[in-house]
């Protein structure tokens, strides 16, 4: 079996998907200075200060790779030379569910893993999971379907379009229809519910991505003159191209965005990769744009806000004023569909409206409650609620746990 390329094996480390042994091997090629003409391109690429690479020195590089440990590292007593430390912090990672969290300028590093003896508890008993693959899908003519993961199996037609689902994966196979005239479209709705999140493909091939709360109404079968969704809460979509038969005029795709207090906006798609937050309680409607080109449109504002790769649109509770922001954080607007929460300086706040759309509870905040204080780091969405009430608790932020209430404590 051949050995994995310093490009493989790096791609896999910012993705979070290395093995301890992968880890090791990275960093040795890196201490070597074994990761070729292909990896010096692919880290000018990925560490870089504004909009243009600068070329990091691999010194340079090994710091920005080891500040990812340092503040774990200050927390552990460990006394193997460096390597073996860092080595040591991987697989405590990679063995464990985390959460690495700063706020106010200190830190509070926790892990739990299986290794350690479990304690069964009434607490334990009474237990919130995190959410997963789950939706409900309702036909054109009001019936619904209860998805989650656990099935594989064809759900039936609609019109000329076959539905599967694969897992938590809605599939609609239009390969065999021909194209629908004008008008006479069939729409389904998938909604997923607070604690669920879901997949579609759509009968062109598109791919969607629902976090929870979310929805999208969508055609059963497309026609040749546009592509037009609907959608609700977050959504993440790769827009597969289309043309016209016959021609070489692409059929265009456009999302209908409202949020539930009625802030409406379109997205007319001239790219692919893309990521639309409108949830009710989110300060603006936000489109994140990952690749391609897109164009944000509102009734009232005269001419429409055109994003680039890496740049996110603002869309004020009024309506009225679309903020584009040049530097978007990418990882933090994606972390959701990678499995994560992230935070880059976010008050409290908003990480509770997160944790409550997932865990499906309700928060309340005390009075006194640090509401507005900023924290940074990042969570896997696949912790139980104690284990980030517990994280919480060592970081200062006392939550208090009341049937499905969260209350955040001064």
């Amino acid at each position: 079996m051949s050995q994995p390329s310093f490009a493989e094996l790096f791609q896999k480390y910012i993705n979070q998907t290395c093995t301890p042994a992968e880890v090791d091997q990275l960093f040795e090629m890196l201490e070597n200075g074994e990761e070729g003409l292909a990896g010096k391109e692919l880290l000018k690429t990925h560490f870089q200060d504004g909009l243009e690479p600068t070329g990091y020195t691999d010194d340079s590089l090994r710091q920005r790779l080891e500040d990812r440990f340092k503040q774990i590292e200050q927390h552990l007593a460990f006394q193997q030379p460096r390597s073996k430390r860092v080595s040591m912090v991987w697989r405590w990672v990679a063995a464990a569910a985390v959460i690495v969290l700063l706020a106010g300028g200190g830190i509070w590093y926790w892990l739990s893993s299986e290794t350690k003896p479990a304690v069964v508890s009434n607490v334990q008993q009474n237990e919130v999971v995190p959410g997963s693959d789950k939706a409900v899908l309702t036909l054109a003519d009001g019936k619904t379907i209860t998805l989650d993961s656990a099935r594989h199996e064809m759900l039936g037609r609609q019109g000329q379009t076959t539905v599967n689902q694969q897992g938590g994966q809605l599939i609609y196979d239009a390969s065999e229809a021909s194209n629908t005239p004008s008008g006479e479209l069939i729409y389904n709705t998938l909604t997923t519910p607070r604690g669920g999140q879901y997949q579609l493909t759509l009968p062109e091939g598109t791919q969607v991505w629902l976090n929870s709360a979310s929805s999208i109404r969508f055609p059963a079968t497309f026609n040749d003159s546009a592509r037009v969704v609907y959608v609700m809460g977050e959504v993440y979509f790769e827009v597969k191209p289309r043309y016209k038969k016959k021609k070489k005029e692409r059929v265009p795709f456009l999302v209908q965005v409202q949020s539930a207090n009625g802030l409406k906006q379109e997205v007319e798609v001239l790219g692919t990769h893309f990521n639309i937050n409108a949830y009710e309680d989110e300060p603006y409607i936000a489109t994140t744009l990952l690749e391609g080109k897109v164009s944000i449109n509102r009734p009232g504002i005269a001419s429409p806000a055109f994003l680039s790769p890496g740049q996110q649109a603002q869309l004020n509770p009024q309506g009225n004023q679309v903020r584009v922001i040049s530097n978007a954080d990418i990882a933090q607007a994606m972390a959701w569909k990678n499995g994560l929460f992230r935070f880059d300086g976010a008050e409290l706040k908003t990480i509770m409206r997160q944790l409550a759309r997932w865990y499906d509870v309700e928060v309340i905040f005390d009075r006194n409650a640090p509401v507005s204080e900023p924290f940074n780091g990042t969570m896997q969405r696949s912790l139980q609620l104690s284990q980030v009430i517990k994280g919480m608790s060592g970081m200062g932020i006392h939550v208090k746990k009341e049937g499905k209430h969260l209350i955040v404590m001064p």
